[in-house]
């Protein structure tokens, strides 16, 4: 008696375990064939709409044409540079106060402050700044902030202090190199950059001058330590009597960090002495950024969506005429 207690309940779990996968696999089976009987109603309803579709979207690329044709082309480049001697938020904000001069068509007083011709100034369509983000900690960008989404309680990420990205945008790709240079002779302008800038070169020749006089007194203290000391050992080696020995001291170590360490700052003298340092200059670009394609998708597959909705509109058309003409009161 106590084995079939035992035995039925087991053989009612498998039963109802079996039956609850039979229904999962209905119920995926059924889920699946509705989904794509609707996809092949909105495939038949698509072709049984396609004249609508087809003549709307030729209006968007004829609207298109119009939109490219009564647009100026322009080309885009980018240039990443270092900021040697102050925090990056500076030069970023006063760079994108030069591209509100261009927004707002001021070009007699951006030419004036990038030091090039007002024609080449109405050349430019836009001249703005961003900050680099390092997801590895690596203190290399990892990618450009376009959009200003850096999140300060993001731990995960860092904005770096001194790379930044100007993304230059003009309608004739010959005033690259001039807006480079204006650029530069932009920032090299700010009173407060350059002198920082020289003070932070000659606080690093002051180190240099101060880490060479260390490494000549290492020199000094191991030539004794060395040479003059053994000599002097040898010397009273038949004395009875022998003072305690100073334990002979290796000064490599000590040495090879200093020399590092200048070898660092005569460096970041010769490369970095300028207030920026570019790492990857504009590089003139032959495609434009706003093709005739660019239009033709935006507005050919609006237009198709609008065609659309008007034939559903025009087939209901009765219905929504008695829709709207109904009084609701």
């Amino acid at each position: 008696m106590n084995n079939e207690q035992i035995t039925r309940p087991q053989a009612n779990d498998e039963i109802d375990l079996l039956e609850l996968f039979n229904r999962m696999g209905r119920g995926i089976r059924n889920a699946t064939y509705w989904t794509l009987n609707r996809l092949l109603d909105l495939l038949k309803l698509l072709l049984r709409k396609a004249l609508w579709i087809v003549g709307f979207a030729i209006l968007g690329l004829v609207f298109a044409y119009l939109m490219f044709t009564s647009t100026r082309r322009y080309y885009s480049s980018e240039m990443t540079a270092i900021s040697n001697s102050i925090n990056n938020t500076y030069i970023v904000s006063s760079i994108n106060l030069i591209n509100d001069l261009f927004k707002e068509s001021n070009f007699d007083i951006a030419a004036n402050y990038l030091n090039i011709d007002v024609a080449k100034a109405q050349q430019i369509k836009s001249v703005e700044a961003f900050y680099t983000i390092d997801i590895d900690k690596d203190s290399i960008p990892d990618y450009t902030d376009y959009y200003n989404k850096y999140n300060p309680k993001d731990t995960s990420v860092k904005r770096l202090d001194s790379y930044f990205v100007i993304r230059l945008e003009v309608f004739n790709e010959n005033v690259f190199p001039l807006v480079r240079d204006g650029i530069k002779n932009y920032i090299y302008k700010n009173k407060f950059v350059i002198d920082n800038n020289n003070e932070r070169i000659r606080q690093n020749r002051i180190l240099i001058e101060t880490l060479e006089a260390e490494i000549r007194k290492l020199d000094s203290l191991q030539t004794v330590e060395y040479f003059e000391l053994p000599q002097m050992q040898r010397a009273n080696s038949n004395q009875m009597v022998v003072l305690n020995e100073k334990d002979r001291k290796l000064y490599h170590g000590q040495k090879l960090q200093l020399e590092r360490e200048k070898l660092r700052l005569e460096k970041d003298l010769n490369i970095n002495s300028e207030p920026i340092t570019v790492v990857q200059d504009f590089t003139p670009l032959s495609k434009a950024d706003n093709p005739y394609s660019q239009y033709a998708i935006k507005w050919g597959l609006l237009f198709a969506l609008l065609g659309f909705a008007m034939s559903i509109a025009w087939q209901y058309r009765k219905q929504l005429w008695e829709l709207i003409s109904k009084k609701h009161y």
